[in-house]
């Protein structure tokens, strides 16, 4: 028997070379050391995930339960940092992982993988000592810990889904996706991801109608899986079977800031509603935070509104909504939560005929403005930057594409060809992994832009991803050069 077992151990352990295993140490204790020197932090949204507040998705309540993160009201400090600590080993794997599979599929290229990973490692160090907050996110105690490096392995996943069709990649994605926006409604955009790369491998280019319809299933039984996961938590919890709640107040704030007053209040043919409308407006108004207020420019308007988002929703909306309710109703905890849902809900019915020009302009600085975050920094001249790096990966794609067309001319002339053959695939792939990269970057800022505000923060997910996707990328046009150096093209 345990002859047996030990097979079994080194059987596993043949899969990777020693140099494989010395870098998971070292993505590991990389992640390590931000928790170990930092110590975990402690957010604005903290104490909504740990108290389950009734506005949060289930999975992070339930993980920092877990870790005991509360004690009774108090803030543990242990458990904080065993929650931190799991955070970043999860982002260690998950660093290595992307790295390991890129290897894998690029012709076991230690480059690509070592850039992979430093590419994941840069993110970190840009979020620790680049930006405001100065801490990474695996170091805080929110959503964020967990997501991004979910995310990474997410992405992964699905790129192996396509290259390779095996199952227990697709059960992967679909568990990956599950577990995200069970973490975070805004990772519901994995569905939307899966859904576009599915269409287009399994419709457009494999003509596999029925596995795509197969797809489709499991995604849906994906996300009814999260809903029951989400009305189970609340019924054990709070004995209501029902979702999280508070949805409608982040796209309320969206449309708020756009709403023109003297216009607006005549669309509401409910009093009360109209009541709280012009109450939420008027302190709005006071204190300079909606459109008309914004400097010109298309960052200066960007920025504004994401200033703005927060106070107009937790800073407004909520003790003008929640104290009306306070005032006219005995309502419990869950009941207190479904009015304010209705609240928001109807003026947000309202809200949506008022005039677009305003709006419209708002949602495409803030879509602009979320490509910009998802691969570096909303600036002025990092604007420019991205604009230049979006046009040169889509020149390099097209580069790409007229090779492999050229590649496979030739292997009708000379089939069998190994080097030509394997120069098609490999770009099959950086292709498809640029791809779903792009796919995911675009999805999210057009997600996130239409429906709050693009921070960097809602952003990163793909960061590294990009870059990493580019690299392998000019890694097959260095192997073209080379190619033709040896015969034309």
């Amino acid at each position: 028997m345990n002859h047996s077992v030990q097979k079994k151990e080194n059987a596993f352990l043949k899969k990777f070379s020693r140099t494989d295993l010395l870098l998971l140490a070292v993505c590991l204790l990389f992640y390590l050391l931000f928790p170990i020197f930092d110590g975990p932090v402690w957010c604005k949204d903290s104490l909504s995930y740990a108290g389950k507040d009734i506005s949060r998705e289930p999975l992070y309540p339930m993980f920092l339960a877990l870790m005991k993160v509360l004690d009774g009201a108090e803030i543990s400090a242990s458990g904080m940092m065993a929650a931190v600590i799991v955070q970043s080993l999860i982002a260690g794997f998950a660093t290595w992982y992307a790295g390991y599979v890129v290897k894998k599929t690029k012709n076991e290229s230690r480059v690509l993988q070592f850039a992979t990973i430093g590419f994941q490692f840069a993110v970190s160090l840009l979020c620790r000592f680049a930006a405001i907050r100065s801490s990474v996110y695996i170091d805080c105690i929110m959503t964020e810990g967990v997501c991004l490096s979910l995310f990474v392995l997410f992405t992964v996943e699905l790129y192996l889904c396509v290259i390779t069709e095996k199952k227990r990649h697709i059960a992967a994605a679909m568990i990956l996706s599950f577990l995200l926006f069970s973490l975070r409604k805004q990772m519901l955009i994995t569905i939307i991801i899966m859904g576009a790369v599915f269409g287009w491998y399994y419709i457009i280019r494999s003509r596999k109608i029925r596995k795509f319809c197969a797809l489709v299933l499991l995604m849906l039984l994906a996300l009814l899986s999260g809903k029951l996961l989400d009305r189970t938590y609340n019924y054990v919890v709070r004995g209501a079977w029902i979702e999280h709640c508070h949805n409608s107040m982040g796209f309320l704030c969206v449309l708020l800031y756009t709403s023109d007053v003297e216009n607006d209040q005549n669309l509401f043919e409910d009093e009360i509603l109209k009541t709280l409308y012009l109450d939420i407006m008027e302190q709005a108004e006071e204190e300079q935070i909606l459109y008309d207020d914004a400097e010109p420019g298309w960052l200066p308007l960007a920025v504004h509104f994401a200033d703005s988002y927060d106070a107009i929703g937790y800073g407004i909306i909520n003790p003008v909504v929640e104290g009306y309710i306070g005032e006219n109703f005995s309502y419990s905890e869950v009941e207190a939560a479904l009015k304010y849902d209705e609240i928001c809900g109807g003026m947000v019915s309202v809200l949506l005929r008022q005039e677009k020009g305003p709006l419209m302009q708002v949602w495409a600085y803030n879509i602009w403005r979320g490509f910009v975050n998802s691969i570096a920094r909303a600036t002025n001249l990092l604007s420019l930057y991205s604009l230049a790096a979006y046009l040169f990966v889509g020149a390099m794609a097209w580069y790409l594409i007229t090779q492999k067309k050229k590649l496979q001319n030739m292997m009708q002339q000379r089939p069998g060809v190994a080097e030509y053959e394997n120069s098609i695939e490999q770009i099959g792939r950086s292709l498809t992994f640029m791809f779903i990269v792009l796919i995911a970057i675009a999805v999210n800022s057009l997600t996130v832009g239409l429906t709050i505000f693009t921070q960097p923060r809602y952003m990163l997910y793909s960061m590294g991803l990009f870059y990493a996707a580019g690299s392998m990328m000019l890694y097959d046009i260095l192997r073209i050069e080379l190619i033709k150096r040896r015969k034309p093209l």
